[in-house]
């Protein structure tokens, strides 16, 4: 199942400021007391060669929770009491905008994995699996950064829409190919190649601050023409006119 959309960013981590070292910061919880998400914008986005270490309530925790590195989120698997402090050590990365790219494509690598119990009755039942992501990109752009990070870990920013919201879909990621196109009669075909490295995160109705975190800036705000719904590219795409299909 491949996810396509409009337009996309990349981000790079500038070679000019070293990882900042942070500890014990802050973060603030949704009202479910299970997502928590660094306070300071500036430190949203973390080496992912540094360890993460993770207080609640000034106790160090292991096991119970997923860290979001793109973003700045602690993402537990129970709700934490009303109340409780969590805080978080590490290292960020200052990311600076090397580039962007239209017209994206991404496709997950799933697998089936066996899930079935005595309650079964008999029958086998299987769980849907993201092992990873890859994807590609039509028409890029970049300064001297971008292309010196061919083969380097970024931050690749997949937007879905042109609001204030800056939905989107992130995550680090490897450009794998650039490759330039000229044929005789005909335009310029420029695409990338790039090839997730970790999850891939859902951003939506997070806010302009979201894209702002981090040096991080928004794209998209006052373009001239919509960057449209996500699109999940099935068979009957032409038919619902690319509008987002749940099936």
């Amino acid at each position: 199942m491949a996810i396509t959309g409009m337009t996309g960013a990349v981000y790079v981590s500038d070679v000019n400021a070293a990882p900042v070292s942070f500890n014990d910061e802050l973060c603030t919880g949704d009202s479910e007391g299970k997502r928590y998400r660094i306070d300071d914008p500036d430190l949203r986005y973390w080496d992912p060669e540094a360890p993460v270490l993770v207080e609640v309530d000034g106790t160090p925790v292991g096991i119970g929770f997923k860290l979001e590195g793109a973003g700045g989120y602690v993402v537990f698997e129970e709700a934490l009491t009303a109340g409780a402090e969590v805080t978080v050590s590490g290292q960020a990365l200052t990311m600076v905008q090397a580039g962007g790219f239209f017209n994206w494509s991404i496709d997950g690598d799933a697998d089936d994995e066996d899930a079935t119990t005595f309650a079964s009755g008999g029958w086998k039942e299987f769980v849907r699996t993201l092992n990873g992501w890859s994807g590609s990109a039509e028409a890029h752009w970049g300064d001297h950064r971008f292309f010196e990070s061919l083969g380097k870990t970024v931050v690749v920013k997949l937007f879905t829409n042109a609001g204030e919201a800056q939905d989107c879909l992130e995550g680090y990621a490897v450009i794998t190919g650039d490759s330039i196109e000229s044929p005789v009669e005909g335009l310029v075909d420029e695409s990338i190649d790039f090839q997730g490295t970790g999850e891939l995160y859902i951003r939506m109705g997070e806010g302009e601050e979201e894209a702002q975190g981090a040096g991080v800036q928004p794209m998209g705000l006052g373009a001239p023409d919509p960057l449209g719904d996500i699109d999940l590219d099935d068979e009957d795409d032409e038919e619902n006119g690319g509008a987002f299909d749940e099936d």
